[in-house]
């Protein structure tokens, strides 16, 4: 049984029920996904769903529409009795106007050349929502939430984020997104490249941002800026990965990083120091609806598979999906992001058993 309360966090941020709305439960498991049932909560926001043959292994998570933008609960699991008799499902009124939204975390990946002399880069943001409503665009054609990139990148694509590819665009040095901004933190990924013979790169900070994180595949790089302070470097397979770390940048600020003029080119284990920094951040559980996908099966690699098999299987399962959100059924979707989130789980794991993390 999945019971709770559906809430309303109303303009002022006080709570009252949402009555009337149609909450659903899904199921998220390793040999079946999709919605269980459905039902209208009552006047005072209840609501009780019934699971014939709870799956002890997986997991329940409820969720509902509000003004067109999907909310999600904190999932449970069937053997948690307390929480899953317990759940509270809250959605908030929205507003194009409020506190400024920040960044939490940014990491930026710097890879060595590719063959052409190209550096690929990964660029992941936590961007937070201060205010108690959902944070939209004053127009079809506005943004929510807007950042400045290093200038002169090409090949811009967003990657695996908790908002649609479609609601984000890329126009001169900035990534412009449209997507509707809960209160809380969403991620946002976007992988672009540099041009070759890149050596110095200018990161613009053009609003606050917490943590700033750089992870540069050069032993020789540098990095310069307010508080910016050299980290402990990543070992992987006899690579070395530069971090460099600060905290509270302001609006307005910049980060310089300076490459050596002969980096090493190999790149077999880049991809992994690339999964590796995403895993962290990923949400898959809690906005398993809210990303992209098209139906299809990933074999199953072997237990005990190595990080190389973990994350094939990984990006083999995305390209598939890539961009096809609005084409693919709910039972489908719900597929793919437990498949997903069960591979990433491996990998992370066989990173730490190989001493890569």
């Amino acid at each position: 049984m999945l019971a709770g309360r559906a809430l309303r966090v109303t303009l002022g941020g006080d709570s009252v029920p949402l009555a009337g709305t149609f909450v659903v439960g899904h199921h998220i498991g390793a040999q079946g996904q999709g919605p269980v049932d459905s039902v209208r909560s009552d006047a005072a926001g209840r609501f009780r769903l019934a699971v014939a043959r709870p799956d002890t292994g997986g997991l329940y998570v409820v969720s509902a529409r509000y003004r067109d933008i999907g909310y999600f609960g904190e999932p449970v699991s069937p053997q948690d009795r307390a929480h899953a008799g317990a759940m509270t499902l809250v959605v908030f009124d929205t507003s194009a106007t409020g506190p400024a939204l920040t960044v939490a975390l940014r990491h930026l990946v710097l890879t060595s050349p590719d063959p052409d002399g190209s550096h690929r880069v990964l660029d992941i943001f936590q961007v937070h929502n201060p205010s108690s409503t959902t944070r939209v665009a004053a127009d079809s054609n506005g943004s929510t939430w807007r950042v400045r990139l290093p200038a002169g990148i090409a090949n811009f694509v967003l990657g695996e984020s908790d908002i649609s590819p479609a609601a984000v665009r890329h126009e001169g040095d900035e990534m412009l997104v449209g997507a509707p901004f809960p209160p809380g933190e969403k991620q946002v990924l976007a992988s672009y490249t540099l041009p070759r013979g890149t050596r110095e790169i200018r990161i613009p900070i053009d609003q606050a941002t917490a943590r700033f994180d750089l992870l540069v595949e050069d032993s020789s790089s540098s990095a310069s800026g307010p508080g910016v302070s050299a980290a402990p470097p990543l070992q992987l397979e006899g690579r070395t990965f530069r971090r460099f770390a600060a905290e509270r940048l302001r609006g307005g600020e910049v980060v310089t990083l300076r490459l050596s003029a002969a980096a090493d080119a190999g790149r077999r284990f880049t991809w992994l120091v690339v999964l590796a920094a995403g895993i962290g951040l990923g949400a898959a559980l809690l906005y398993f609806l809210g990303r992209r996908g098209t139906p299809g099966a990933v074999v199953a690699p072997a237990e005990g598979a190595g990080p190389e098999t973990l994350a094939a299987q990984i990006a083999a399962l995305d390209e598939r999906f890539e961009g096809r959100e609005a084409a693919t059924p709910p039972e489908d979707w719900a597929r793919y992001v437990a498949r997903r989130a069960e591979l990433k789980e491996r990998l992370r794991a066989a990173l730490a058993r190989d001493g890569a993390l």
